[in-house]
């Protein structure tokens, strides 16, 4: 009885520690190298959903998912205002999101997440 009951602890343990990757990317991250700021939408329905904004910019974009692995998410990206096209690989690592980006803009940059305050 004591071996069923410590498995059951340790079982539920490793569950609560262990987190879907959606789990991790859901939130608002930006960065001090970016105007933009990108929200990070998922539930089982309907799958991922980001979108870009800038406040600085004055302009909303949306990504398109378009490759999905066990520990990232890639998507492209297309700003028809100056036609800049990327791609965005999506990593998350140590609570931070590591965006890489190749295509219009070859770099990596590390993402922070934003917490949204009510008053």
């Amino acid at each position: 009885m004591k071996q069923l009951l410590l498995g059951v602890v340790m079982l539920f343990s490793i569950t609560m520690q262990s987190q879907d990757l959606s789990d991790e990317l859901r939130g608002v991250w930006s960065s001090p190298n970016t105007s933009y700021y990108v929200v990070i939408l998922h539930d089982d329905e309907n799958g991922y959903e980001f979108v870009n904004f800038s406040f600085v910019e004055n302009q909303t974009l949306k990504e398109t998912l378009i490759e999905e692995g066990e520990n990232y998410v890639k998507t492209q990206i297309h700003n028809l205002t100056n036609n800049f096209k990327t791609k965005i690989k999506y990593t998350f690592v140590d609570g931070e999101l590591h965006c890489t980006f190749e295509g219009g803009s070859n770099h990596v940059t590390v993402y922070k997440k934003y917490w949204i305050m009510t008053n």
